[in-house]
C-alpha cells in the first residue's frame, strides 16, 4: 500500500481490491493476501475515524471470503495439442518458411512411491454383513396382536355325548367342560454401545446398527418360536410343544425305508388325529438328502420329492418344506401350523439414549426390543410332530430293526 496516499484513497484502493477478489471464488492465497494487507493499515499511526470503521468493516468481508474461499484455481491447461502448438509456436513460424526444426525428446520414468489403497480405491455402497438365517417360521405360523400382558383362552376339557337309543328309553346325560389358560407375553431385547462420534463421522453407521440390533432380535424371535423350552423369560417353542412320531402299524413295514417315508407317516399320524398337516420343517442338509435320494437302480425319487414350479420351494408328499437352520441337523417336524400361535404385544423398536456413565464417555445406548407370546392350545399339540430321522428310519425298515 502506497505510504502517502490518503486515508479516503486507501479505502477506496481497498474497496477496489475487494471487488477484484470477489468477481469469483477467491483462493485461499488471495485472501491471505488481503489479510496481510488490512493487517498493515491496521498498524498505520495515523488513520481516520471513516478508515477504522472501514478496516472493521473489511474484516468482517474478509472472515466470509475465508469460508468460500478455494485452492489455487487450476489453469485452463487445454488439449495435448494446444500444448504443443503453445510449445513450438516459433518453430511452427520456421516450418511455415521452409525450415527444418529439431524436436528435443527426453525419456521420463515414473516412480511409484506411494503407500496405502484409500485413494487408488472406490468404496462400495453398503457394508457387508454376516448372513443370518431367513425368518420363514413366522411367517407359516397363526398370528396376531394383543394389549395385555397375558394372553387367555379357553379350551374345552371334556366333549358332550351322545347315544343311539331305542323308543320310548330314557336319554343319557352327557357333560361338557371348559378350563381357562392364560400364557405370558415374553420380551426379547439386545443393545449395543457406540461412540457419538462414530454416529456423526459416518452416515451409514446408524442405520445399519439399527439393522444389525433388528435382524438380531428377528433371529432370537424366529429360534425361540421353534426351539424354546418356556422356561424363564424364554418362549416355548413349537418343537419343545410337539409330541414324537410313533411307528404305529408301519412298524418294520417299510422296505429300503428313507426320509420321505417317515415324513409320509408322520402326516398320516396327525390325519388320524383328526389335523391336516400344512408344513415340513427340516435342517437344510436334510433337505439336500431328500433331492439326491435315489432308487437301488440309480433314479431319483422325484415321486417324493419335487420342487413346486410357482414358488420354488421344496415339497414333499404335497407339503412345503421349511428349510431353516433353526431345526436341528437329522431332526424333522411335521405340522399343522394354523394350529401354531403368535401375538406380538409390542412390534420391534429402537430407543437410543444415556446408560450408566455414557454421558461421561461421550457413548451411546442404541436397544433394540419386543414383546412377543407363542401358545399351542392343549387341544391341538397332536397336530404337531417332532422326531430324530435315523431313528424312525430304522423303526420302518424291517432290515434294520
Amino acid at each position: 500500500m502506497v505510504e502517502n496516499l490518503t486515508p479516503e484513497q486507501v479505502v477506496e484502493k481497498i474497496n477496489n481490491m475487494f471487488a477484484e477478489k470477489t468477481a469469483g471464488l477467491p483462493t485461499h492465497d488471495e485472501v491471505n493476501a488481503l489479510k496481510s494487507e488490512i493487517e498493515s493499515l491496521k498498524a498505520m499511526e495515523k488513520k481516520s475515524a471513516d478508515m477504522e470503521l472501514a478496516l472493521a468493516k473489511f474484516e468482517g468481508r474478509i472472515e466470509a471470503m475465508a469460508e468460500k474461499a478455494v485452492e489455487k484455481k487450476a489453469e485452463k491447461v487445454g488439449t495435448i495439442g494446444d500444448q504443443v502448438v503453445k510449445a513450438l509456436k516459433g518453430e511452427l513460424e520456421a516450418v511455415k518458411e521452409g525450415k527444418a526444426i529439431n524436436l528435443e525428446t527426453k525419456e521420463t520414468t515414473i516412480v511409484g512411491d506411494y503407500t496405502g489403497n484409500i485413494a487408488l480405491s472406490t468404496l462400495e455402497a453398503g457394508v457387508n454383513r454376516i448372513a443370518r438365517q431367513v425368518a420363514k417360521i413366522r411367517q407359516a405360523m397363526s398370528g396376531g396382536t394383543t394389549t395385555s400382558k397375558f394372553v387367555t383362552y379357553i379350551q374345552q376339557t371334556l366333549q358332550s355325548t351322545a347315544t343311539w337309543i331305542g323308543e320310548g328309553v330314557a336319554k343319557n346325560e352327557g357333560d361338557v367342560k371348559y378350563q381357562e389358560v392364560s400364557v405370558e407375553v415374553k420380551k426379547v431385547a439386545g443393545f449395543i454401545k457406540i461412540s457419538k462420534e462414530m454416529l456423526d463421522d459416518l452416515a451409514f453407521v446408524r442405520n445399519e446398527v439399527n439393522t444389525d440390533l433388528m435382524e438380531t432380535i428377528d433371529n432370537q424371535i424366529e429360534n425361540n418360536l421353534l426351539n424354546g423350552n418356556g422356561v424363564g423369560a424364554n418362549l416355548n417353542g413349537i418343537y419343545t410343544q410337539a409330541v414324537a412320531w410313533t411307528a404305529g402299524t408301519f412298524l418294520n413295514t417299510v422296505v429300503s425305508a428313507n426320509l420321505a417315508d417317515v415324513v409320509r407317516t408322520a402326516i398320516a399320524q396327525i390325519e388320524t388325529n383328526k389335523f391336516m398337516a400344512t408344513h415340513v420343517i427340516l435342517h437344510p442338509r436334510d433337505v439336500a438328502k431328500l433331492s439326491l435320494s435315489k432308487t437301488t437302480t440309480g433314479e431319483y425319487t422325484y415321486g417324493a420329492f419335487v420342487v413346486n414350479p410357482v414358488t420354488g420351494d421344496p415339497t414333499i408328499a404335497g407339503l412345503p418344506i421349511i428349510s431353516t437352520t433353526w431345526m436341528t441337523e437329522g431332526n424333522f417336524l411335521v405340522a399343522d401350523m394354523t394350529k401354531a400361535q403368535y401375538r406380538m404385544r409390542e412390534g420391534m423398536n429402537i430407543q437410543v439414549g444415556y446408560e450408566g456413565d455414557d454421558f461421561k464417555r461421550n457413548m451411546v445406548t442404541i436397544l433394540c426390543e419386543a414383546r412377543i407370546v407363542t401358545f399351542i392350545k392343549a387341544n391341538d399339540v397332536n397336530a404337531f410332530v417332532k422326531g430324530t430321522i435315523a431313528t424312525c428310519i430304522a423303526s420302518l425298515d424291517p432290515a434294520i430293526a
